[in-house]
């Protein structure tokens, strides 16, 4: 009976006092008890079983000020440690410093977050002018999934472009480059149709938006186009197919989330040249039937 309390003990990690280990008739016995260095009272060991042995490993708490005190600082600077490690991450997957803080306000953006569609490869298209929050929101998205354990990288079309071309004059694989792109559980590309509109580009384009769709790996874009501009500005390029195919592919597998009103970034003037408050935008994106968005995936709308 004594071996399956101490086995139990032992897979728990409950820590023994003097009186459990000699019930369990455990060696060694424990250590005088140690002094507080805040109030000098007496604590009484604590220690682990390990092998059928103690290991007398600390002691009781005090509770006096000074230890809690104490407790309380060591508390703040692991959170301050976790939250620096936390930012290192964010940074290492793309988000700008700008955005490391960001927080989600749209709402269909936040409803995405709260019920990640994982593994059904619905991402989000998020349009809008500029000064409206894509970006900032777009980066809370990131964010909030990274640091709940998911893979993310955010980055832009320009930058995804950007990286192969340097490749050409370089020993780099231009495939080992972009596979980092393709093959990450969740992709946030940021400004698309920033880039500039070649054969190449919007190939290269295509490649990440297809073998993502057809992988169903969800990819949040941001852009100041909603999609049929989109297409129009990737056709430039005279590849209009291909233009349409990425469109296409985007509308198939994105909730669209249109973001309005002013330029955030200045500050909202009234006809008389007074400040004012913003108005907020619409609470949600709905279709030309009424039904949100959230709703043509079969998620609640609520």
């Amino acid at each position: 009976m004594m071996i399956g309390k101490e086995r139990a003990r032992e897979a728990t990690g409950e820590m023994l006092t003097p009186e459990s280990a000699r019930e369990l008739g455990l060696e060694p016995p424990a250590p005088d008890p140690v002094a507080c260095p805040y109030c000098g009272k007496k604590l009484e060991r604590r220690g682990i079983s390990v092998g059928g042995r103690v290991l007398w490993v600390s002691h009781e708490p005090c509770g006096c000020p000074g230890e809690t005190e104490q407790a309380e600082k060591q508390a703040a600077y692991e959170a301050a440690e976790r939250l620096e490690e936390d930012r290192k991450r964010l940074t290492r997957a793309g988000i700008a410093r700008r955005y490391l803080d960001a927080e989600i306000s749209d709402p269909i953006c936040l409803a995405y977050v709260k019920s990640y569609p994982a593994g059904r490869g619905i991402g989000l298209y998020i349009h809008g002018r500029v000064g409206t929050w894509k970006s900032t929101n777009a980066s809370g998205i990131a964010r909030t999934l990274l640091l709940s354990g998911r893979t993310v990288i955010m980055t832009s079309a320009l930058k995804i472009l950007s990286d192969v071309r340097d490749t050409f004059d370089s020993r780099s694989s231009a495939k080992e480059e972009l596979d980092r792109y393709l093959r990450c559980e969740v992709l946030v590309l940021d400004d698309l149709g920033k880039e500039s509109a070649s054969p190449w580009s919007v190939m290269t384009l295509f490649d990440v938006v297809n073998t993502r769709y057809e992988a169903m790996l969800p990819t949040i874009y941001t852009s100041q186009y909603d999609l049929e501009s989109l297409g129009r500005r990737l056709s430039r390029a005279h590849e209009r197919e291909t233009a349409d195919a990425i469109v296409s592919r985007i509308r198939e597998t994105c909730i669209d989330v249109g973001l309005y009103g002013p330029d955030k970034r200045r500050p909202p003037v009234s006809a008389g040249g007074q400040r004012r408050a913003d108005a907020p935008p619409p609470p949600m994106t709905r279709n030309a039937g009424g039904q949100s968005e959230l709703g043509r995936f079969g998620d609640s709308d609520t």
